[in-house]
């Protein structure tokens, strides 16, 4: 009888976390949290920015490592290529795709900054214009250290 008001997915066995909802079925509803989590907004436009910044981040990242990759495989050989790959492997620091990134390295820490002024400190849980919360919290912490791992890596 027990199992049945419990076994929330219905296979037959009763797992800690089943009974735990049954036991605290006033205060976590699965249907309630689900309907909450629906119920959110959608992410502030700065945010929205900022992650698009980090998405051209990482695509300039993926070109500038696909070039490297191309151009260290071409140096193994032997040649005029092979010097050739060499050579360009040497001035790719230098190039318009490492001036990208750095470009897009920027730019996304300008829109990261800024989008963390509106959300920083008690401000880390806002409430917009219909008044639906928007959580940013970890959302912040995430592009931040994504960016800082990715300035460490490539940036000057």
């Amino acid at each position: 009888e027990l199992r049945e008001k419990v076994d929330v997915n219905f296979d037959g066995r009763v797992a800690f976390l089943e009974y735990l909802l049954y036991q605290y079925r006033e205060f976590a509803n699965p249907a309630d949290f689900v309907h909450r989590t629906m119920d959110a907004a959608d992410e502030h436009p700065e945010i929205t920015k900022a992650r698009k910044a980090l998405e051209e981040v990482n695509a300039a990242i993926q070109a500038y490592e696909a070039e490297k990759q191309r151009l260290t495989d071409l140096s193994e050989g032997t040649g005029v290529k092979a010097l050739r790959a060499k050579n360009e492997l040497a001035q790719l620091d230098s190039s318009p795709l490492w001036e990208h990134l750095n470009t897009a390295l920027i730019k996304a820490e300008a829109a990261l900054r800024k989008a963390q002024r509106l959300f920083s400190g008690p401000n880390a849980i806002g409430v917009d214009e219909t008044g639906k919360s928007q959580l940013t919290d970890g959302t912040m912490w995430w592009m931040n250290r994504d960016l800082e791992e990715k300035k460490k890596r490539y940036g000057r």
